[in-house]
C-alpha cells in the first residue's frame, strides 16, 4: 500500500458519517454534501491542488518521533537534500493547524512534533516567511531560555500533556490550563488559519527552483492507487447515514454512480479493516449496505457480495437502512449469539481485492484526479 493509502485508510476506519459543512470551489461553505458533484466544483475531484499534492509526496513524518525521538528524526531528514527538509518541516508546522482556531501552536509544541521546533523555526526563516518566523519564536520563548527539545521536560509545561503515556504517565484532566498554555494559544490567534498558511508555502515552493521541480515530478510520479486515495478523502464524510432512509437513499441516487461505486465501498473497506462488517453494519455507514453489494456486483466481486448477502438476510425486511431504526431492533440487546454470526462474517470478506476492483473501476470511468 501507497504512503497515502495506508494513512488514509486508518482514518476511513474511524470515519463517522455525520454530514459537515464542505468548502466549495469558490471558497464558500455548504452543507448539501452533494455540492461537489456540481458542474462548477467538478475540479474539487478532477485535480489534486498542489498543496496536497506537496502533502502526499512530502509529508513530515513527525509520527517517527514518537519511535526514533528527535535523533533519529533529524537522522532521516539528513539523507535528503536541504529544500526538501525545509519543505517537509514547513508542512509538518501546517497539520498542526487549522482555519477557524488558535490552537495550533499549541497543538504543535504540545505534541513529539515540538521536539523540533529549532529545526522548524530556522525552516520559516530559510523561506523567507519572517513575520511567521517571529511568532514561533515567540512561543518557543515561552518555555524559558534553552527550548526544551525533550518531551519530559516539555511535558511539564502543559496541565493535560499526553507525551509520556507511554511510561504510564497520564494526565490530569482536572487541571486548569498553565500559563504556557494560554499563552500558547493567544499566539495562535496570531497565526495564519492551514489554508493561508499552505498558500504561503506553495508560494515559497515557486520560487525556489529546487522546490518548483519537484512538485513537478511529484505530479508526474503520482501512483494511481494515491490517486485514488486522494479521491476517496475527497468524498468523505459525504452524505450521513443518520436520519430519515427516504432521506438517505433519494441522496445515494443523486451521487453519479462512478462516484457512488467508490464512495460505497471506501465506507466499507475502513470499516472492515478497523472492526469488520458488524462495526459496519453497526455504524452509520450501514445505511449504504445495498449500494455497497451492488457495487460489488457491478465490479466483478460474487463472493463478496455474496457475504453481504448473507449479512443482510440476518436483518428485518425491508432492510432497515436508518441507522437510528437499525440500532433499535438489532443491536440494542447486547452482544449475543446473534452478533457472533454477524462478526464471523468478516473471514469471507477478508482478502477479497476491494480496493483493486474500486481501482479498475476508477480508471475505466476515468475519475481519477490529476
Amino acid at each position: 500500500m501507497t504512503r497515502m493509502g495506508r494513512g488514509l485508510l486508518a482514518a476511513l476506519a474511524l470515519v463517522c458519517l455525520a454530514t459537515s459543512g464542505a468548502a466549495l470551489a469558490d471558497g464558500r461553505k455548504t452543507d448539501d454534501p452533494l455540492a461537489i458533484f456540481r458542474p462548477e466544483n467538478q475540479a474539487m475531484l478532477r485535480e489534486i491542488p498542489d498543496s496536497d499534492l506537496l502533502e502526499i509526496a512530502f509529508p513530515a513524518e513527525f509520527h517517527r518521533l514518537i519511535v526514533d525521538a528527535r535523533d533519529g528524526y533529524l537522522a532521516w531528514l539528513k539523507t535528503m537534500p536541504p529544500e526538501i527538509v525545509r519543505l517537509r518541516l514547513l508542512l509538518g508546522l501546517a497539520e498542526s493547524i487549522h482555519d477557524g482556531n488558535a490552537e495550533g501552536l499549541h497543538v504543535f509544541f504540545s505534541n513529539p512534533s515540538g521536539a523540533v521546533a529549532p529545526e522548524v523555526l530556522a525552516a520559516l526563516r530559510e523561506a523567507g516567511l519572517a513575520e511567521r518566523a517571529d511568532i514561533f519564536a515567540a512561543a518557543m520563548a515561552v518555555f524559558g531560555p534553552g527550548y526544551p527539545t525533550s518531551d519530559k521536560v516539555r511535558s511539564e509545561a502543559f496541565a493535560h500533556s499526553f507525551l509520556r503515556v507511554a511510561e504510564g504517565i497520564v494526565p490530569n484532566l482536572s487541571r486548569p490550563p498553565t500559563a504556557i498554555d494560554l499563552k500558547l494559544r493567544e499566539l495562535g490567534a496570531h497565526f495564519p488559519g492551514k489554508s493561508a498558511f499552505r498558500q504561503e508555502i506553495i508560494a515559497h515552493v515557486r520560487q525556489e527552483s529546487v522546490l518548483s521541480a519537484a512538485l513537478a515530478q511529484a505530479r508526474r510520479d503520482l501512483s494511481d492507487d494515491e490517486r485514488l486515495s486522494y479521491l476517496q478523502r475527497r468524498l468523505l464524510p459525504g452524505l450521513s447515514g443518520f436520519g430519515a432512509a427516504a432521506t438517505i437513499e433519494a441522496g445515494i441516487e443523486r451521487m453519479p454512480l462512478a462516484y457512488r461505486r467508490i464512495f460505497v465501498l471506501t465506507l466499507l473497506e475502513g470499516e472492515l479493516f478497523n472492526g469488520g462488517i458488524h462495526q459496519f453494519f453497526f455504524n452509520s455507514s450501514g445505511a449504504f449496505a445495498l449500494p455497497a453489494r451492488q457495487a460489488l456486483r457491478d465490479l466483478g466481486l460474487p463472493t463478496a457480495a455474496g457475504a453481504l448477502d448473507e449479512a443482510l438476510a440476518m436483518f428485518a425486511t425491508p432492510y432497515p437502512v436508518s441507522t437510528e431504526e437499525r440500532r433499535q431492533r438489532h443491536f440494542r440487546q447486547g452482544w449475543s449469539a446473534w452478533d457472533d454470526r454477524l462478526a464471523a462474517l468478516t473471514g469471507k470478506l477478508d482478502g477479497q481485492p476491494i480496493r483493486q476492483a474500486m481501482l479498475d473501476s476508477a480508471r475505466r470511468d476515468n475519475i481519477l484526479p490529476r
